[in-house]
């Protein structure tokens, strides 16, 4: 049953009418690198390091001992959007939950940016990081973050850039950015941040010259075998729990092992938020990380 406090926190997205919001705030963005370094409390309590790709700055935080797992995170934000301290919030308690390092990748946007140019990009990024730790690498992103990592996933195996990472963590991910699986009326009123029409045009943006099915920048379509242990968490009150559900049906066609966890009634990237649920699923995030399919799969 969902929390009081998620309740609340639903009809209060309601009532700011957040979806015209969003769709302003991802068609048309503004670029303030306000958040492309981690708020001052994160180098009080951890190292902070950066390197540069082709223009775009890598973070890696961690923690002074020498941590097990190197996570590869990506924010959310349709591939238009810079990230938000809720990210930084999220990478902050996945760090003092399983003492792992992150590098938080603020990769090229559109539209001054397209899929070919953010591939590339974060597969140079993920390549830099393969050659200079030891550590075990995890890919994680949250919405298009989730797609992203998921994509690079299958770019490194495709590619044969690097060896696959271990594993890899989606939350809320958006999997297709043709937008063209069913979505019920029901399910696109109750989702209180996203529409069907953002997305779509946000897509086309992104994918750029390339066709929008393409698993570059829909990974719903690429090849999902043998490119690290996958984690997927979808809210059941998010329209691309659609998406989820379809890659949750592919997996177990293709008789992949996924670890799926679908919240009832949860709004889009419930994780960022202070609610009870992304508690327990931040819980369930960081168990998935430090013991990966020891954990109960569902099929």
């Amino acid at each position: 049953m969902i929390s009081r406090k998620a309740r609340f926190f639903e009809k209060a997205l309601g009532s700011i009418k957040l979806k015209s919001i969003v769709y302003k705030m991802m068609l048309k963005p503004k670029r303030r690198n306000k958040f492309t370094l981690p708020p001052k409390s994160l180098y009080k309590k951890y190292d902070v390091d950066s390197f540069d790709i082709d223009g775009s700055k890598c973070v890696t935080v961690k923690p002074s001992d020498s941590p097990p797992w190197h996570i590869v995170f990506f924010h959310g934000g349709g591939y238009c959007m810079q990230a938000t301290i809720a990210h930084w919030h999220l990478v902050d308690a996945v760090i003092a939950r399983t003492g792992a390092a992150v590098t938080f990748v603020n990769y090229p946007l559109a539209p001054q940016s397209t899929c070919t140019d953010t591939i590339n990009m974060v597969s140079q990024a993920y390549t830099h990081l393969f050659k200079t730790t030891e550590q075990e690498i995890i890919l994680m992103g949250d919405s298009a973050g989730g797609g992203l990592a998921l994509a690079l996933a299958q770019y490194i195996k495709a590619e044969k850039i690097a060896p696959s990472p271990s594993k890899i963590v989606l939350l809320s991910p958006w999997l297709d950015v043709s937008m063209d699986g069913d979505i019920s009326d029901s399910l696109a009123n109750s989702d209180k941040l996203l529409e069907k029409r953002t997305l779509v045009e946000a897509g086309r943006m992104y994918a750029g010259d390339l066709n929008k099915k393409d698993y570059r920048c829909s990974p719903l379509y690429g090849d999902i075998a043998d490119i690290g242990q996958i984690a997927l968490f979808a809210g059941g009150g998010e329209i691309l729990s659609v998406q989820a559900s379809a890659f949750k049906r592919k997996a177990a066609q293709e008789n992949v092992s996924l670890l799926y966890r679908e919240y009832p009634d949860m709004q889009h990237d419930w994780l960022l938020f202070p609610l009870p649920e992304a508690k327990q699923a931040l819980g369930e995030v960081c168990a998935f990380i430090s013991n990966g399919t020891e954990l109960t799969t569902d099929s």
